[in-house]
C-alpha cells in the first residue's frame, strides 16, 4: 500500500533525461495530509535516487513489482523475503511476448530496482505502529538472479531458477499486513500509466471510503508524478484522459468537469472521485501462472466435448500428463482459450486426430500463437474503442469549457475585461496577435484566476 500511495517510478514509458542528454538520477514527489492529532496538514515528500548509469525506474518497473508481490501472495504469502519465479511466469502476468526482447527489458528492469532508493519523508506508513514514520530509506529489492529458462515448459511443482529478495524495510511492512488486494487484470487492461497510477491510488483510498476529496496539485502531482505546473488547466487536460478510462471501465462514476474541480481560491483548486457502484473493494486478485491450477482431467474433458459433442471420449493418462503441461504454462481462463484454438488448429491440419495428448504435443504451439493473436487484436480493439470515447469526452468537455469562459467573460465588467486584455498584452511583449488568439488568451487567464 505504500508502494501505490506515491510513485517510485517516473511517469513516462522512456527513461527521463536531462538537458545535457544523461539520464536523470533524481526526482521528487510532495504532497500534504491532514493530522488529526495537531489537527495541521503535514507535508509529505518522497524522493528517488538511482545512478545515472542505470536511470529512474519506469513504470514497467512497477509492472514487475506487482507481478513479483503476486507471486510471493501465492507461493508463500509473504513469509519469506526470497521470491523465486520464472521469467515466462512474469510474462504472462503482465501480457509482455515470451521473447528475448522481454527477458532483456525485464533484465533492465531488475538492475534499476536495484539501484534504487526510496527516501520516504512522513510518508511511510507502519502498519504495526498504525502511523507515518518521520522519515524511512529504503530499496525494494537487495539481490536478485536472474536465469534462462533452457527449453521446453516448465514442468509443474519446479521451482523458479530466478529469484529477488526484498530489502529488510520492504519485507517487513509486507509482513506487517500493509498489503490489500489488487485486481491485475483490470490494471493491466488500462492503457496508459497515468491511468494505472489512478487505479492503484484511488483503489487504496476507496477502501476506506466511497468518495476521495484532495487538492488537485496534491493528487495530480504528488500522488500520481504529473509534471508540476502553475497552469491548473493543464493538469486538468493531463488528467483527462485517464479519468475517461477510469469511467469507461466503471471503476469511477462519471462527472461533469465543473462537478469533479471546484475552486477553493485563486490558484487552489480540488478534485473529487466517487467510485461507480460496479465497483468493489474485495476485488479478486489474479493469480500468477504456473500456480495451482484447475484439475488436469477436466482440462482434456474440454479438449474433447468441443472435438465431439455428441461422443466426447474420457481421457487417459496421457491426456492427463499433457493437461499439466498446458496448466503450468496459463491460468484457468487462458487454459481454456488455449484449448479452444487447439481444436480449431487440429481440425484443420489433423481432422483425424483422436487424442489431446497428441494434438498438444503437434499444434501447441501453433494454438498458443493463435490464442495471443486473438487477445492482441481484443485489446487493439478495445484500445480503439477506449481512444474514440476518449477523444469524444475530450471534444465535449472543451467544449463545455469554452462556453463556461465563454457566459464568464459575458459577465464581467468592461473594467474586468480591460484588465485581463492589459495582462495579456504584457505577457505577449507587445507582439500583434489576431483578435481571435488574443480572446483565448484572455479566456485562459480568467480560468486560472
Amino acid at each position: 500500500m505504500n508502494l501505490a500511495d506515491f510513485p517510485i517510478s517516473a511517469l513516462q514509458r522512456q527513461q527521463p533525461v536531462g538537458e545535457d542528454g544523461r539520464k536523470l538520477d533524481r526526482v521528487e514527489y510532495s504532497a500534504t495530509r491532514y493530522d488529526p492529532v495537531t489537527r495541521q496538514r503535514v507535508n509529505q515528500k518522497v524522493t528517488l535516487t538511482t545512478s545515472s548509469r542505470e536511470g529512474l525506474p519506469t513504470p514497467a518497473d512497477e509492472h514487475v513489482v506487482l507481478a513479483l508481490l503476486c507471486i510471493a501472495k501465492h507461493s508463500h504469502n509473504f513469509a519469506e523475503p526470497t521470491v523465486r519465479f520464472a521469467p515466462g511466469q512474469l510474462f504472462e502476468i503482465m501480457g509482455w511476448a515470451p521473447n528475448g526482447r522481454s527477458y532483456t527489458r525485464l533484465r533492465d528492469v531488475l538492475r534499476r530496482l536495484k539501484s534504487l532508493n526510496i527516501r520516504y519523508e512522513n510518508a511511510w506508513w507502519d502498519a504495526a505502529g498504525r502511523g507515518y514514520e518521520e522519515e524511512v530509506a529504503t530499496g525494494i529489492i537487495s539481490s536478485y538472479r536472474l536465469a534462462r529458462q533452457v527449453s521446453g515448459p516448465r514442468k509443474p511443482g519446479s521451482e523458479g531458477l530466478s529469484w529477488v529478495t526484498w530489502t529488510p524495510q520492504f519485507q517487513q511492512s509486507l509482513e506487517k499486513g500493509n498489503i490489500k488486494r489488487l485486481n491485475l487484470e483490470l490494471f493491466f487492461r488500462l492503457s496508459t500509466p497515468t491511468a494505472q497510477r489512478m487505479y492503484r491510488f484511488l483503489d487504496k483510498r476507496f477502501y476506506n471510503s466511497p468518495r476521495v476529496v484532495m487538492d488537485l496539485v496534491d493528487f495530480a502531482c504528488g500522488h500520481i508524478g504529473l509534471t508540476e505546473s502553475d497552469n491548473v488547466a493543464i493538469l486538468k487536460r493531463r488528467l483527462a484522459p485517464a479519468i475517461a478510462e477510469l469511467e469507461g471501465v466503471n471503476f469511477i462514476t462519471r462527472m461533469d468537469p465543473s462537478e469533479r474541480y471546484q475552486k477553493v481560491k485563486r490558484g487552489v483548486w480540488r478534485v473529487q472521485f466517487q467510485a461507480a457502484e460496479q465497483y468493489s473493494s474485495q476485488v479478486v486478485e489474479s493469480a500468477p501462472a504456473a500456480l495451482p491450477a484447475p484439475d488436469a482431467e477436466s482440462l482434456a474433458m474440454e479438449f474433447y466435448r468441443q472435438w465431439d459433442p455428441s461422443q466426447p471420449a474420457r481421457p487417459g493418462p496421457r491426456d492427463v500428463e499433457q493437461a499439466q503441461v498446458v496448466l503450468a504454462q496459463f491460468d484457468a481462463t487462458e487454459a481454456r482459450a488455449v484449448v479452444a484454438c487447439l481444436v480449431q488448429v487440429t481440425r484443420k491440419g489433423w481432422p483425424d486426430c483422436r487424442s489431446f495428448s497428441g494434438a498438444v504435443q503437434k499444434y501447441l504451439a501453433d494454438a498458443v500463437k493463435l490464442h495471443r493473436q486473438r487477445r492482441r487484436r481484443e485489446e487493439e480493439r478495445r484500445e480503439a474503442e477506449i481512444a474514440r470515447l476518449r477523444a469524444l469526452e475530450e471534444a465535449a468537455r472543451q467544449q463545455r469549457t469554452e462556453q463556461e469562459l465563454n457566459d464568464a467573460w459575458q459577465r464581467l465588467s468592461e473594467e474586468e475585461r480591460a484588465e485581463i486584455r492589459r495582462r495579456v498584452m504584457e505577457r505577449l511583449g507587445g507582439a500583434t496577435a489576431p483578435e481571435a488568439f488574443l480572446h483565448r488568451f484572455c479566456l485562459q487567464e480568467l480560468a486560472n484566476r
